[in-house]
């Protein structure tokens, strides 16, 4: 499953996918974007997320288990 991350060394702090997209992106307690745990991502509004997204520090990554 793919989910989305946040880079947070790039984030400036927009809150703009937090506007987007609130049931993934969140300022956490200490003031941080945090994305949420889904069992399905909204992929349509996490994609406007990302391409609204002025220091380009959002992006899908591969949540594969891997298995022997």
């Amino acid at each position: 499953m793919r989910r989305p991350v946040v880079d947070l060394s790039d984030c400036v702090d927009c809150e703009g996918c937090v506007s987007v997209c609130p049931q993934v992106f969140v300022r956490n307690e200490t003031g941080y974007i945090e994305v949420q745990e889904c069992a399905v991502y909204p992929e349509a509004l996490v994609e406007e997320a990302i391409m609204m997204c002025p220091s380009h520090c959002i992006f899908w990554e591969d949540d594969e288990e891997t298995t022997s």
